[in-house]
C-alpha cells in the first residue's frame, strides 16, 4: 500500500512539473476582452486606438479588434518591458480580411522599430514577398493568392503550399532563442533560420501598421490574443497557445429585451442610414457636460448593454446589418435624465471608410432610434 502511494505521489509530482506556465516572461498580453488593455500586469496599454471592436474566432462579441486597412491602428508607448536582449516570442490570432496593395504589398500585424527589418526591430506581417522573390516592391501587382506570414528573420522562399486565405483565423507564433528564428502557423513549423539578433529599440509598438510614412503597411484584418514574451517558448508552450480553445466570456451579452422590465415609450426616428457594409461599428459618448446619463442600448429587441454610463470615453458596439427589407433598428432607452435633461449622446458610426456622426436623445416618454438599411 505504501509503495502504491509513493508511486502515485511521484506521478502527481511529474504531472505538476510538466504543467505549462504561459505567464513566465509574459511582458504584454492583449486578450481584447471588451477593451484593448494589457493584461500582463506591465501596464503596456495602448495610448492610441481607433480600431473597431468585433467578434473573436469563437463568435464572442466585443472580444477582438478589426483594422480596416486604411487608417485604423493601435500604438503602445516604448517602455523597458517591451525591449529584450536576444530572445523573444510573439503570438497572435489573426484573420486577414483583405490585402495591402501599395508598395511592397505587406500587411503589418505587429511592428516595433519601423517598417523595415533594422537591427533591434521585431515584427510580424504577411505579404507576397516570398512567392514573388521580393519583386513586390518594384511596382508589380499584389499577388493575393500566394501570401505568407513572416517574422523578423525569415527564409527567402515560400513555405509549402499553405498560402493565406481571407476570412480565416490563424495562430501565428514567432520565436527567437538568440540563434534561430522560427515561425509557426497553427502549430506547424513553417521555417527555421539562423538569425541572431537583439530586440531593443527606442520606438513605439504598433498593431495594424508600421511606424513608417513611406511604408505604412496597413492591416486589413482582425486581431486577438496578442502575447509578447521576453524568452523563446518551448514546443509544449507553443502547442498550448496554438491549440487554445477556451471560449472567452462575451463582455456584452445579448439579452432578450423582455427579460428586463422597460417602460413602454414612443420610438422617435432620429435618422435612417443606408450602409454599404453588413457589419458596422457604433460608438457612443456623452455629447456635452458629463452629467450621469445612463442608458440601455437595444438592437432589434436584443439588449446590447444596460446601465451604460455615458462619458467622454467611447463605448463601441459592433452590429450586423440584415439585407432587404429586414428591420435593423438601434434604440437608445434613457434609464435616467442625468442632471441636465434630456438624456443625450453623440453617436459615431463607421461603415467601412464612411463616417456618420449624429446627436441622439431620449427621455422618460420617448426613445431615440437610428435605423439602418443595407445598400443593394
Amino acid at each position: 500500500m505504501k509503495r502504491i502511494l509513493v508511486c502515485c505521489l511521484l506521478l502527481v509530482t511529474q504531472v505538476c512539473v510538466a504543467q505549462v506556465n504561459l505567464d513566465k516572461g509574459l511582458m504584454a498580453y492583449y486578450p481584447f476582452n471588451g477593451n484593448a488593455k494589457d493584461a500582463s500586469g506591465n501596464k503596456n496599454h495602448p495610448v492610441f486606438n481607433n480600431a473597431t471592436i468585433t467578434a473573436d474566432r469563437f463568435g464572442n462579441h466585443n472580444s477582438a479588434y478589426h483594422f480596416n486597412g486604411v487608417y485604423q491602428y493601435m500604438r503602445i508607448s516604448n517602455k523597458p518591458t517591451l525591449n529584450f536582449s536576444d530572445q523573444i516570442s510573439l503570438s497572435v490570432w489573426v484573420r486577414p480580411t483583405g490585402f495591402y496593395y501599395d508598395i511592397c504589398h505587406a500587411s503589418q500585424v505587429i511592428s516595433k522599430g519601423g517598417g523595415n527589418y533594422n537591427p533591434g526591430n521585431y515584427a510580424l506581417r504577411f505579404d507576397d514577398a516570398l512567392y514573388t522573390l521580393g519583386t513586390g516592391c518594384n511596382g508589380s501587382l499584389c499577388d493575393t493568392l500566394h501570401q505568407n506570414f513572416r517574422g523578423t528573420g525569415t527564409v527567402l522562399t515560400p513555405y509549402g503550399g499553405d498560402f493565406i486565405n481571407k476570412n480565416q483565423w490563424y495562430n501565428v507564433l514567432y520565436t527567437n532563442d538568440g540563434k534561430t528564428a522560427k515561425l509557426y502557423v497553427d502549430c506547424e513549423l513553417k521555417y527555421s533560420v539562423v538569425f541572431p539578433e537583439t530586440f531593443t529599440n527606442n520606438e513605439d509598438l504598433f498593431f495594424g501598421k508600421s511606424d513608417d510614412p513611406f511604408f505604412p503597411f496597413w492591416l486589413n484584418g482582425d486581431l486577438d490574443d496578442i502575447r509578447i514574451y521576453n524568452r523563446a517558448l518551448n514546443d509544449e508552450e507553443i502547442f498550448n497557445l496554438c491549440k487554445e480553445n477556451e471560449v472567452k466570456k462575451d463582455t456584452t451579452p445579448v439579452v432578450p429585451a423582455n427579460e428586463l422590465v422597460l417602460e413602454k415609450r414612443k420610438n422617435e426616428l432620429v435618422k435612417e442610414i443606408t450602409v454599404d457594409q453588413d457589419s458596422i461599428s457604433v460608438t457612443l459618448y456623452d455629447n456635452s457636460i458629463i452629467d450621469g446619463d445612463s442608458i440601455t442600448l437595444i438592437y432589434n429587441d436584443k439588449i446590447l448593454a444596460t446601465h451604460l454610463l455615458l462619458t467622454e470615453k467611447p463605448k463601441t458596439f459592433y452590429i450586423k446589418i440584415a439585407p432587404g427589407s429586414s428591420r435593423n433598428e438601434l434604440v437608445m432607452y434613457a434609464e435616467n435624465l442625468g442632471s441636465i435633461p434630456p438624456n443625450t449622446a453623440l453617436m459615431v458610426i463607421y461603415d467601412g471608410n464612411k463616417r456618420y456622426e449624429l446627436n441622439i436623445s431620449s427621455s422618460k416618454t420617448t426613445n431615440g432610434v437610428v435605423s439602418f438599411k443595407l445598400r443593394e
